[in-house]
């Protein structure tokens, strides 16, 4: 099997330490190039988007799987047409403002001091889940307190404030979106939208909440290898 790379670009944490079980599941002719943001820099899109076109493979064949927060950098990325891509991947993600009823005025309340309770909430939460997301909530604690709140913050803007859907028309390549049938963080109304712009999104649901690939990371990886089949075979 011809090896093709899978460029892996976090979520808000921007660690890509939560990538360890799904990478531990992918099949050993794909490989993971883990992107990972500062994390005492205040970055926004535009930003990050350099620093993951630099990140890109240039001898192989690739596909760029954006991670909730990283799904605009995933379609700015392929947007510039880079050698080797054959696909996207967007997993509980987004191209515009995700949230219907938060307003971008919204992000002159995102600062850094409200991210600082961050942890503790995680902590609160994974007990009212129950033990399942003991594992998961120690390694979100793990990544995060690697990572500045006002960082955070920003990204937090960042996401109230996006646009890309015009990018994303410009795009030719194929393109996944993996949902959380249980998402209550993204709805389900993104990959609506984004369909409504690009009518040949593959949608599949995989029946779990928002951190998709830390839940399900062997579905995950099964449906992630089914496109990459599809695509390779396509090019």
């Amino acid at each position: 099997m011809k090896t093709m790379s899978l460029v892996l670009l976090p979520g808000l944490d921007g660690t890509g330490k939560l990538f360890a079980s799904l990478i531990g599941s992918l099949p050993a002719w794909i490989t993971p190039v883990v992107v990972s943001y500062p994390t005492d820099e205040k970055c926004d899109y535009q930003d990050l988007s350099a620093r993951v076109a630099q990140s890109l493979p240039a001898d192989t064949d690739f596909v760029i799987l954006g991670e909730s927060f990283a799904g605009p950098l995933a379609v700015m990325a392929a947007a510039q047409k880079p050698s080797g891509l054959r696909g996207i991947i967007l997993c509980a993600s987004f191209v515009k403002n995700p949230f219907k009823f938060i307003p971008s005025w919204a992000r002159l309340l995102s600062v850094g001091a409200v991210y600082q309770l961050w942890p503790a909430t995680i902590r609160i939460r994974a007990r009212l889940r129950g033990p399942q997301y003991k594992d998961l909530a120690n390694a979100a604690l793990d990544a995060i307190k690697t990572v500045s709140p006002d960082v955070i913050a920003q990204r937090v803007k960042c996401i109230l404030t996006v646009n890309v859907e015009q990018t994303l028309i410009a795009t030719n390549v194929p393109i996944l979106y993996l949902a959380g049938r249980k998402d209550w963080l993204i709805r389900k109304h993104n990959a609506s939208d984004i369909k409504a712009v690009k009518p040949e999104l593959r949608v599949t649901e995989i029946d779990t909440q928002h951190f998709v690939l830390q839940l399900e990371p062997e579905k995950s990886a099964a449906e992630i290898e089914r496109f990459m089949l599809s695509v390779e075979r396509a090019a």
